[in-house]
């Protein structure tokens, strides 16, 4: 078996404790690992490119940062969430001190789109999905996006977001059953 195929094998625990000890290529395959669940969540909540990769990013030099803070005991998927959330939160705040309204972001299309059609389909589909969406409380929203787009278990939510297991399955049956009723599903 390859060094690299080792390495994938390896628990985001295990990559972490090899990065602190020096390994750089431990911290790349961590990256690497989380980079679609992690920007995905991210943009399920800012519904804005731009923001969502600045987000990132400062979610990972935090990570860099305050690696030495690290947990043991918890699950590294649960703490890399929870710095990305804390950091769209305070965003939020920010935002909402200056008067702003964090809904107001029109969804850019991208300039290497070539199919007008496509474009507008997906930007309808967003819009869609932003307005139910934000009919969804906070942290049912938050349950949702990390476990649909963070494909994180339960227990990850509950552990990322400081809530108890059952309050994050109640959060996610709430949304369901919200985001089926603004579809217009029974």
């Amino acid at each position: 078996m390859s060094e690299l195929e080792k390495q994938d094998l390896r628990s985001d625990e295990d990559l972490f404790r090899s990065w602190l000890k020096g390994d750089s290529q431990s911290f790349e395959d961590l990256l690497k690992r989380y980079q679609g669940r992690l920007y995905k969540v991210i943009f399920g909540w800012t519904r804005n490119q731009q923001l969502s990769q600045d987000l990132f990013q400062e979610t990972w030099f935090r990570v860099i940062e305050h690696k030495k803070d690290f947990d043991p005991k918890r699950k590294f998927s649960s703490w890399v969430f929870q710095i990305a959330l804390n950091l769209t939160r305070d965003h939020w705040r920010k935002e909402k001190r200056a008067q702003t309204d964090p809904d107001s972001e029109r969804i850019e299309l991208s300039a290497s789109e070539t199919n007008l059609e496509q474009a507008l389909i997906e930007r309808e589909q967003m819009e869609r999905l932003k307005n139910a969406l934000s009919g969804l409380s906070r942290i049912e929203s938050e349950v949702f996006m990390l476990r649909h787009f963070g494909e994180m278990s339960f227990q990850q939510i509950a552990e990322a977001l400081g809530v108890n297991l059952n309050t994050a399955l109640s959060r996610m049956h709430q949304a369901c059953s919200k985001l089926k009723k603004l579809a217009g599903e029974n």
